[in-house]
């Protein structure tokens, strides 16, 4: 770690005195090595402008190296410059016109610009001689124009031969990936990618992408393991970590999940979205007051994050902290005011300081946004039978009607109705909503829990859950 950091500090240093050298207008000489670090670093930071700048001081300073060209024409064909990308490459043909690695280009080139006869029939020529090295770079290339034409079942198989090939292709390796998912080979991608880990078990790409396969055959317990194989192997690989985590959320496995975004946490360092993730997890585990610090280290990198402000509105609110639960929810609106879930988490509050008016309005806000969401009104029609207006809870239920259907609106309704001494209609609302889903039942009970010893009632849901089993 600390070598890779000395390492980085010195190409920084290196690219922070070329654009000094550059404003003053003193580029002089430059030694090859360096040019090609200098594009190599503007490359990975995608800063396309200046790795093109630096490529064409490398041209004018050494007019008959047809590497920088090809150089050139390979950012111009990242860019989408595609007759630009052509021209540079005649150019580089009259010095080096044997260069393999320029007709593997023209063909990608021409694949973009829908020529696709003309493209593969380069590739088919160059595959009759090349061997080695060239021939999966050949196959790279064929899988892009296989994919510019829409024939993502040629494009798994020319990858998967070039893959069988040379494993380490880094090139290949990510392209495979949405090969495979696009085309729904997830069996062939597996086999593919055993093949590649029997040859070479520290291939941490080849762990990534079996990852990712595993996922889609729902095998979520491998997918994880690969995962935090990919990890392991390459601990810079940071989306390993994230995907590794995310397969332990869907599992509702938080303590794990936490487990990895921790680990992620502390090699790459502070990162709003890592903190909110992990806060998230905390939440969920109900480690509120932690989940609270690192959302608020959260906002130091991002104050305009509606969602870190939301979820601190909801550790607040666990914590019966509801002024400060306000106030986060209010800056969560401010930033985004067609979310639902903030204007019910803001009406709840101000029901628990008794602001009954606020709160009544917020939850009218939430109905009004997502009137097809059942849950969104029985969060606004439980409210409205906590504070005893049966009536008027019978009354929203029926709007609610109108636009929505669900087990937990009948739970609402049938309370209403016991509330209202209309036992009979009341059961008879219950029993529709023990059909349609049983395990919501907690929803009655929680707006009327003397309910639970109503023995029929009891009798009632005894029934069902047995029916269930």
């Amino acid at each position: 770690m600390e070598q890779r950091t000395k390492r980085d500090l010195v190409l920084k240093n290196i690219v922070s005195d070329f654009e000094t050298k550059i404003e003053k207008g003193e580029v002089g000489i430059l030694d090859e090595k360096l040019l090609f670090q200098l594009v190599d670093y503007y490359d990975n930071e995608m800063q396309m402008d200046k790795a093109l700048e630096v490529i064409e001081i490398a041209i004018e300073q050494y007019k008959y190296r047809s590497e920088f060209l090809i150089i050139k024409s390979k950012l111009l064909l990242n860019m989408g410059l595609v007759e630009d990308c052509l021209y540079t490459l005649n150019e580089a043909e009259i010095i080096a016109p044997y260069e393999i690695e320029i007709s593997i280009i023209r063909a990608r080139a021409l694949g973009m610009n829908s020529k696709f006869d003309e493209a593969l029939s380069i590739t088919n020529d160059l595959k009759t001689y090349a061997r080695g090295g060239d021939l999966v770079d050949i196959l790279v290339a064929e899988s892009h124009i296989y994919e510019q034409l829409g024939d993502v079942s040629m494009m798994f198989e020319v990858l998967n031969n070039s893959l069988r090939i040379d494993s380490s292709n880094k090139e290949a390796l990510n392209n495979i990936l949405p090969a495979v998912v696009q085309s729904k080979k997830f069996n062939e991608g597996i086999e593919l990618h055993e093949f590649m880990l029997d040859e070479n078990p520290y291939n941490y790409l080849a762990w990534y992408n079996i990852g990712h396969f595993y996922c889609y055959i729902n095998e979520y317990e491998k997918a994880a393991d690969a995962f935090e194989y990919a990890f392991i192997i390459e601990p810079d690989f940071e989306d390993a970590y994230l995907e590794c985590a995310e397969i332990y959320l869907l599992l509702n496995n938080h303590k794990k999940a936490l487990k990895f975004y921790k680990e992620a946490l502390s090699v790459f360092g502070d990162d709003s979205d890592l903190l909110f993730n992990i806060a998230k997890c905390q939440f969920e585990l109900k480690l509120y007051p932690s989940a609270k610090q690192n959302l608020l280290k959260a906002l130091k990198h991002d104050q305009y994050n509606d969602e870190i402000y939301h979820l601190l509105g909801e550790c607040y609110s666990k914590m019966d902290n509801w002024y400060s639960a306000i106030n986060a929810y209010q800056k969560a609106l401010a930033i985004e005011e067609d979310r639902e879930e903030y204007y019910i988490g803001i009406a709840k509050a101000y029901a628990a300081i008794e602001d009954y008016g606020k709160a009544t309005l917020n939850f009218q806000m939430a109905t009004e946004i997502n009137d097809q969401d059942s849950h969104v009104w029985a969060e606004y029609i439980s409210f409205i039978l906590k504070l005893g207006l049966y009536k008027e809870a019978l009354q929203i239920v029926e709007e609610a009607d109108y636009h929505t259907y669900g087990a937990d609106l009948l739970y609402c309704k049938a309370a209403a109705l016991f509330f209202l001494k209309r036992k009979k209609s009341g059961l008879k609302i219950l029993e529709e909503a023990l059909i349609d889903d049983i395990a919501a039942k907690t929803i009655l009970f929680n707006l009327a829990p003397e309910l639970e010893v109503d023995k029929e009632i009891a009798a009632m849901v005894s029934y069902y859950i047995s029916e269930s089993e």
